[in-house]
Formats: structure tokens, sequence, C-alpha cells
């Protein structure tokens, strides 16, 4: 149970740093996608050793394909959207960050987050709106989205 709550604090913190950048830059660092990526690692490793039904191998190894299989997904989704647009739909950074959450909760709970992401986004979107305060395509940081719907994920999946 202590691990639960120090990861999840970590988690936190992290997806907390990385939201306030994306807020303040619109970019998301490389640095900060490496720490998310290593403790990710670290809480798989930390999970299987003190799981007796998991096998930590074969954790990482399921969490690693389903990475690239989110990053592949969304990465296709972000050219689609640009060649009808003309716009980033999604930034390499949130690609990225969607991504590496397969690494903490699984890819069940990214569609999960992903799902709770764009809801929000589109009601803050869609607030932008009609109080005139966004434009039609403004781009708009999305990683705040995201860290709710992946920590929401989280505290989800360990009730």
């Amino acid at each position: 149970m202590e691990i639960i709550i120090l990861f999840t604090l970590i988690l936190f913190y992290i997806l907390f740093i990385i939201s306030i950048e994306d807020l303040k830059t619109m970019l998301v660092s490389e640095n900060k996608l490496n720490i998310f990526i290593l403790f990710g690692l670290l809480y798989s490793i930390a999970f299987g050793l003190t799981n007796d039904k998991v096998n930590t191998i074969y954790l990482i190894k399921n969490n690693l394909i389903s990475l690239v299989i989110i990053f592949s997904l969304l990465y296709l989704l972000s050219y689609i959207s640009f060649k009808i647009i003309g716009k980033n739909s999604l930034g390499m950074g949130d690609i990225k960050l969607s991504s590496i959450s397969t690494i903490w909760i699984g890819i069940e709970l990214t569609f999960l987050s992903l799902c709770i992401s764009f809801l929000l986004s589109a009601i803050y979107s869609l607030h932008g709106k009609l109080t005139k305060k966004l434009r039609p395509f403004q781009q708009y940081p999305f990683t705040p989205f995201l860290s709710i719907g992946i920590f929401s994920s989280w505290i989800i999946d360990k009730i």
C-alpha cells in the first residue's frame, strides 16, 4: 500500500510540473518526459516485485508494446487532422505523454484517460467558443487535460 501512495504522489507531481510547463510554453520538455518514463518503469518493477501474481518482465514488455500502439494511433490522428485542417491538433509532447502513460496505467486505462481528456477539452473548447475567448481552430495547451485524464484513470484503478 505504501508503494501505491508513494507512486501516486510521484505521478501527481510529474503530471503537475508537465502541465504547468505546457500552460506557460505550449511545449513539453523531453527531460520531463524522460523522468515520467523512468518513474513509470520503476513503478512497473516495484509493482511486479511486490505482487506474486505479476510477471515483471511481461508487464514491462506489454506496456512498452502498448506505448508503441498508442503513439502510432495518436500520431496518425494528428497527421490526418493536419492534412484536413492544416493545423496540428495534437503536439508531439501530448502524443508522447499519452504514450508514456501506458507504462503507468496500461493500455485499457490509457484509452479511458484519453476519453476523459478529450471530453474535458471539448467542454473547455465549447466554453471558450461561446464566450468568444477562443477562435475557431485556435490551439491551446492539451497536456493539463491529459494529466487530469491520466491521474483520474490511475485513481479509478487504485480504488
